[in-house]
């Protein structure tokens, strides 16, 4: 386990005071890594078991389960002065604005930073050790009960260890992008993510997960885009999980069967008798307004069938430039940011989705609109040259 000091010492805090004073120290610090432990097998939101802090003097394991008074932590969180690093880190921002209420600023995600120095795509924390510093982790507390009490030695030197490297791991890549050119694409890109996890577009990305909705008719997919937003916010609402409410297959069925009415839910197979009861009418009503309420600019109605060789096409290039700068393609232009482009030119010529905007338009954005073929009604929607 060698690369880190701290290894084998941390400190374990489990009071207010204890919070403040670490949180002093951390204030006059310029960057600490953090990340957190957390439960959600059976709830929306994540139930914080742990959080630990890392920086040049050691490493802190938080436990939140004793801590009343998070202010300590809510002022570093918003210090901009203070860098906190992170690995995947959209489920411990949403952890740590649970327990303190704020957005963390100046944030820096491990994971993206490894993805744009050309360590592929989702890179996990293990992995990434491995291949940057030839450090190999256990895995032997990744289902662990965190929320048991107390918590085992095993468990703590676990959660010590996410965090101990986090600072060499920053070293290392930071100075990578820089001779790179790309630490201004990395905060671009973070900042976009993080605007995109609003709560409409949660409500849009839990649609979008849904598989099997490209196979349903366009008035089909309004009804399910209707019943992913009422199943998000009652699940919200209820905090439990959405597979818990009603399953994506489910959805897919209520969105194509023939009638409305909550007699015919009967034969909605895996709809069960409990969820008819309590949930019959809204469901019957959210179907029934769906339907009568047709937006007339919506995406459901638009067809990308006609366009599958352009896409086809698209795909290619992505794949070639990916290679070409030495970064993921899923980085540069997924299947669902191709299709959003696509659709953005055949609603409005001449938009760009925001997306497509920034560091992206000179490494793909604008090979892909100098590629569509002339046959296309997309051709007459490029965006004139400046």
């Amino acid at each position: 386990m060698s690369g880190s000091p701290f290894t084998d010492e941390w400190s374990v805090i489990t009071s207010n005071v204890e919070l403040k004073a670490h949180c002093s120290r951390w204030s006059v610090t310029e960057i600490i890594g953090i990340d957190t432990e957390f439960i959600r097998e059976r709830t929306y939101r994540p139930c914080p078991a742990l959080i630990q802090v890392a920086d040049s003097h050691g490493i802190a394991l938080i436990d939140p389960l004793t801590i009343s008074d998070f202010n300590p932590l809510k002022d570093i969180l918003l210090d901009s002065s203070v860098v906190k690093l992170m690995h995947a880190c959209d489920e411990d921002l949403e952890v740590l604005e649970l327990l303190t209420g704020v957005t963390v600023s100046n944030a820096f995600d491990t994971q993206l930073a490894a993805a744009f120095a050309g360590y592929g795509f989702s890179l996990g924390y293990r992995p990434l050790l491995e291949t940057l510093l030839h450090v190999a982790l256990d895995k032997d507390q990744t289902r662990s009960d965190w929320l048991k009490r107390p918590l085992s030695s095993s468990q703590l030197r676990y959660a010590a260890l996410d965090v101990a490297y986090l600072l060499t791991i920053h070293n290392r890549l930071s100075r990578e992008l820089e001779t790179l050119g790309r630490s201004d694409w990395l905060k671009e890109e973070f900042e976009h993510r993080r605007r995109a996890r609003s709560v409409d577009n949660l409500q849009e990305a839990a649609y979008l997960r849904i598989r099997g909705r490209g196979t349903l008719k366009p008035t089909q997919r309004v009804v399910l885009r209707a019943l992913c937003q009422w199943r998000e916010i009652e699940a919200m609402a209820r905090n439990i999980p959405r597979r818990h409410l009603l399953r994506d297959e489910v959805l897919l069925k209520l969105a194509s069967h023939s009638t409305s009415d909550t007699s015919s839910l009967r034969k909605i197979i895996g709809l069960s008798e409990k969820v008819r009861t309590r949930y019959g009418e809204t469901l019957a009503a959210c179907v029934t307004s769906a339907r009568a309420n047709l937006p007339t600019d919506s995406d459901n109605h638009l067809s990308l069938r006609p366009y599958a060789n352009q896409l086809k096409r698209w795909k290619e290039i992505t794949r070639t430039k990916a290679q070409d700068n030495n970064l993921p393609p899923e980085l540069l232009a997924n299947q669902r940011a191709l299709e959003t482009l696509l659709i953005s030119l055949m609603k409005t010529p001449a938009h760009i989705p925001t997306v497509f905007q920034g560091w992206r338009f000179k490494v793909i954005t604008e090979t892909l609109l100098n590629n569509i073929s002339d046959s296309s009604s997309l051709a007459s929607a490029i965006p004139p040259k400046h």
